[in-house]
Parts: C-alpha cells; structure tokens; sequence
C-alpha cells in the first residue's frame, strides 16, 4: 500500500482520477480515497495546509491503512535563485523551521521525543521519485525541505531558514508527516513542485502555477508508482 497525501484537493485530484474504482471513507473530517493506480494498492487523501492537519493525516492514514510508504506531494517555495517556478524538488531530509528550544540548549528545529533536527527520508522511495522524473527530462533538485506554519513572503525569513537549515524550498506539511512517519517506522518521501520564490510575490505566483504544478506532480507520481 503506497499512502500519498497533499494539503489541497487540486493537488491530489489528478492522482485521484488516475486510481480504480476509488472508495472514500472520512475520519476526523479527512477524507481518504482508496483504490489502484497502476495496480498498486494506494490510499489518497487531502490533509488541509498545516502541520496539525498534516500529522493527524499522516497517523489516521498509518493507524487505517498500514502503507509501507508516504510521500507528500504538493507545491513549495523556493529559497534558491537556480531553483525555479515550475522546477521539481525531491527531498533527501525535512526540517521544522518554526520549532525553537535552543532556550533550554536545542538547536533550532531540533524534535524533541525523536531525538533529531533533519529527519532522513527513504533513499530508495526517493531514488525511485528521481529516476520517474528523469523520465521526463524535467528540472530537478535534491536537498532539505523546511516546514513551518507560515506561507513565507517575507525576505528577511526566507534567508534565515535558507542559512540556518541548508533548505532550498520551504511549505507546511513534509516535516510533520515526516516526523510521524519516523515514529511509525513508516518509509518517507516528499516531492514538490516550486510555485513561488517565498518573496513578496508568492501569493500572485502561488495562485497561477498551482494548477500547472499538480498536474505535473500527478505525472511524476504515476510514473513513480509503476516502479514499485
């Protein structure tokens, strides 16, 4: 079973109309689509924006549906100026860049109960990701993707999570689906698609490519998913 979960139903609703007599079932108003994609068993489901929603998701999905595999898909903003609008990113480790306890001695970011600042994701899931892109001749990129709940627009931020983490894009879901993954056990991948710079344009950018961004995550997931 393959789980994937996206915060927005337009970015999972190319991957739903790709699986096989889909059946919907609703816990904790989430809705989870059952069904086959290339006839893999695959549970889809829409979390909502947020590390909260992103991390009840990712545990009902675990505690429902038992996946061997998550991977978080959906658009992010860049925090490189050689990663652009349209280019694809695959992450090898995601951070929370809103967790601060370096009061108490932590480095920033550092998750305490897990023990760890960068949670690894699943190098042969991830492997498997970049060949499906490759297939495609697409832009892509390898690197650290930071999670907080804030849609950054700000400068300023932006450069303090880009130096303090190493990250090159920044949303707010990987990092709370991959802590809850880790504590399952739960193999982890995540794959976005870059729809702003994280500056103060990202609201206009983020609106246009949106569309275009889900359609292409659709394509590289199903590509991917015939792999496994």
């Amino acid at each position: 079973m393959i789980g994937i979960i996206g915060a927005m139903q337009i970015e999972v609703k190319n991957i739903i109309d790709l699986m096989e007599a889909a059946e919907i079932e609703t816990f904790a108003h989430i809705k989870f689509y059952k069904g086959k994609i290339n006839d893999l068993n695959c549970v889809v489901s829409v979390c909502a924006p947020g590390k909260v929603n992103a991390a009840v998701c990712a545990q009902l999905m675990i505690t429902k549906y038992s996946p061997e595999v998550i991977i978080n898909i959906g658009v992010a903003g860049s925090l490189k100026d050689d990663i652009k609008i349209g280019d694809v990113v695959i992450a090898d480790f995601v951070v929370q860049h809103d967790v601060d306890t370096s009061a108490v001695g932590d480095e920033r970011g550092f998750i305490s109960g897990l023990g760890m600042l960068k949670i690894p994701c699943s190098k042969d899931v991830t492997e498997k990701i970049r060949s499906a892109v490759a297939q495609f001749n697409e832009a892509s990129h390898l690197g650290c993707i930071a999670t907080g709940d804030q849609f950054i627009s700000n400068k300023e931020k932006l450069l303090d999570i880009k130096n303090t983490f190493k990250a090159v894009v920044c949303e707010m879901e990987s990092g709370s689906i991959g802590q809850v993954c880790a504590m399952n056990n739960v193999q982890f991948a995540a794959l976005k698609v870059i729809s702003d710079n994280a500056d103060a344009e990202s609201g206009m950018t983020y609106e246009k490519f949106k569309v275009l961004a889900s359609q292409e995550i659709a394509k590289i997931i199903a590509k991917a998913i015939s792999s496994f």
